[in-house]
């Protein structure tokens, strides 16, 4: 095989893979794997906030690409009351169909909360597009944490495009534990298969997904059509934050 050949599969591994394995419970991630579980603290770059991990986020797989060096978070586990994690309507750079959260009464999701120094939100911003790919801020809702117990609220990242929903309700994370979901749950080959079949079903699956890795104008054309059956995000719990703003 050659080594194109072989980056090209891996790209394909890296979309279809998402939103990647992570721990059930708790876990320290430190110079990129995951360790035994130490609290969040004050330490010498100050205190740490929580922001809720419900897509890729929560896999430290992910984190290593986004952090690399010595970096050092801890990763609760726990469970967002009220909320689901479903598929966004967006596509990422890598070519995935990333993550967002709907509200779902009654349900309650598995996640993590990625406990964040200061410091280190520039670099998560930046790997989430905000203003352009997800808006971050506060969502006051009940988390309630493997060790920290109840939370009121935390901040998180919700798709600006809204949720995919191409039979009119969004297609649930699977692999994600829920308690009370009300949506069915689909995998990420699923969802691209669906694309694929509506807009070019001649091609094999594989070779689909590599057209819109690797071609920015075409994923943006396929991210529309997403779009299309997207449900917006509506929900005033939900408070915004530019990135300049005080947390």
């Amino acid at each position: 095989m050659t080594e194109d050949r072989t980056l090209r599969l891996d790209a394909v591994a890296r979309a279809l893979d998402y939103p990647y394995a992570a721990p059930a419970g708790s876990f320290l991630f430190r110079d990129g794997r995951a360790e035994p579980y130490q609290p969040p603290g004050r330490e010498a770059h100050g205190l740490r906030v929580p922001v809720i991990g419900y897509g890729s986020n929560r896999a430290p797989v992910q984190l290593a690409r986004k952090y690399s060096g010595a970096a050092r978070i801890p990763v609760e586990a726990a469970w967002l009351e009220g909320f689901d994690a479903v598929h966004a309507a967006r596509l990422s750079g890598y070519g995935a169909v990333p993550a967002t959260l709907a509200p779902c009464p009654g349900c309650r999701v598995a996640v993590k909360l990625v406990w964040l120094a200061l410091d280190q939100l520039p670099a998560m911003h930046a790997s989430e597009a905000i203003g352009v790919g997800y808006d971050f801020g506060v969502l006051e809702a009940p988390v309630r944490a493997e060790h920290s117990g109840l939370l009121p609220r935390a901040f998180v990242y919700i798709a600006r495009s809204g949720a995919f929903a191409p039979d009119g309700e969004p297609l649930a994370l699977d692999g994600l534990a829920a308690e009370g979901r009300r949506w069915r749950a689909a995998g990420q080959a699923e969802v691209q298969a669906r694309m694929r079949t509506a807009l070019a079903p001649a091609e094999p699956l594989e070779a689909f997904l590599l057209a819109h890795i690797e071609d920015r104008a075409l994923r943006q054309e396929r991210a529309a059509w997403l779009v299309k059956s997207a449900l917006p995000w509506q929900e005033s719990r939900f408070r915004p934050l530019s990135a300049e703003d005080p947390l």
